[in-house]
């Protein structure tokens, strides 16, 4: 086994922590300027098999396996001692599946962009259906799990024969029990060269759980084209829409925050840094500039973040489990209590868009509970909707 050395404060010292460190060299991966800096990172982490194998599991987690898998397999030769030789093989393969979900994934965004036009039916397309051509060199470089798409709620039932023509089938209706109501019509599902595609067909870009609503008729801009290579055109939002969006569903509840939702959000600034009206973004949405810094706390070097480590929220990358996942977890009722009032403090910051070094205790003690309430009452409500009915 190799012998590792005790890794500083700056060393990534977690496969989650490795993610972060070699993601923002993802973009530029092939410079020779960036080899060196790609090869330390990994050579501070222990190599043996098992460590692979669970880096490529959190790789797939937050869907980034198709960013990183280009460094492992360009640098493998320049750092054989600590690449093995499996390793390279698990992100090859990874890897290729991912190029194979994309381009079928693609082909049916394209039939549905040309279906919905035939039909005069206004669509926009929502998260990794845009940024993987907006952001992205190529489409199978952002992993997606669905297609997720945003109509007019007075199209709905178009959009359902549509959907029904390309040959998906819906997935039956959500359970009442203590499911949020949705935004968003039964997943719908095809085959497609042997992958599922799943498709959300969204009536609002928001789940209700959150405190804003963006809707085809609430947009605060007009969208922007969507080119898409060969594949028809689409739109999605513009530019305060579109960063309101990604940071609002990068911080749903969930267990973690994805690697990916964050990545996201510090390539678009990047790309459209100019382009975006950062006075007009704050006032309407403050939060945002919130989890801009929350992503930059991510994404920097270990030794800025050591540098300033009253800054770092306690938690970083941890979030707050769904209500559902609570409710059914096999803990006590205190324990379930905790997990309800008492979620991490980085999580709380970019929920609430509480700057970092401000203080969490009036959002702890009033605005957190406050939301927990809010939730419970609308799933007591639609829970009682759905049995009257």
């Amino acid at each position: 086994m190799q012998r590792c050395m005790k890794p500083s404060v700056a060393e990534p010292t977690s496969a989650y922590d490795m993610l972060r460190a070699l993601l923002p060299l993802a973009v530029s991966h092939v410079r020779e300027r960036d080899a060196g800096a790609i090869d330390r990172i990994i050579g501070y982490w222990c190599v043996n098999d098992r460590a692979w194998s669970f880096l490529a599991d959190e790789a797939e987690f937050h869907g980034v396996t198709p960013l990183l898998a280009p460094m492992i397999i360009a640098r493998f030769e320049a750092a054989r001692a600590a690449i093995p030789d499996d390793a390279r093989r698990i992100f090859v393969a990874l890897a290729k599946r991912h190029q194979r979900a994309s381009v079928a994934r693609e082909a049916c965004i394209d039939r549905l962009l040309a279906a919905f036009d035939a039909a005069n039916v206004p669509l926009l397309l929502l998260k990794g259906a845009a940024l993987a051509h907006i952001l992205y060199s190529a489409p199978h470089l952002r992993a997606a799990l669905d297609v997720d798409v945003l109509i007019d709620p007075a199209d709905e039932a178009c959009a359902r024969q549509i959907i029904r023509m390309l040959g998906y089938s819906f997935l039956q209706e959500h359970e009442p029990g203590f499911a949020r109501q949705h935004h968003h019509l039964p997943t719908a599902i095809t085959e497609r060269d042997g992958f599922t595609i799943a498709l959300e067909i969204h009536r609002d870009a928001m789940s209700p759980d959150q405190p804003h609503s963006i809707t085809l008729r609430t947009m605060t801009q007009p969208p922007q084209i969507v080119h898409r290579g060969a594949g028809p055109s689409g739109l999605a939002f513009g530019h305060i829409d579109m960063l309101h969006h990604l940071a609002r569903h990068a911080f749903e509840p969930a267990s973690h925050v994805r690697l990916i939702h964050l990545y996201d959000l510090l390539l678009y600034r990047t790309i459209f840094r100019e382009a975006i009206d950062w006075c007009a973004l704050h006032k309407r949405h403050p939060h945002v500039s919130v989890v801009l810094q929350l992503v930059d706390q991510v994404f920097s070097r270990g030794d800025d973040i050591a540098s300033h480590p009253r800054d770092v929220p306690a938690g970083i990358g941890l979030g707050m489990l769904p209500l559902v996942q609570i409710a059914a977890a096999d803990i006590g009722l205190v324990a379930k209590m905790g997990k309800l009032l008492n979620p991490p403090a980085w999580w709380l910051h970019g929920y609430y868009g509480v700057p970092p070094g401000r203080s969490l205790l009036s959002c702890r003690a009033v605005r957190h509970p406050g939301t927990v309430v809010r939730w419970l009452g609308r799933r007591l409500m639609a829970r009682a909707t759905a049995r009257a009915n």
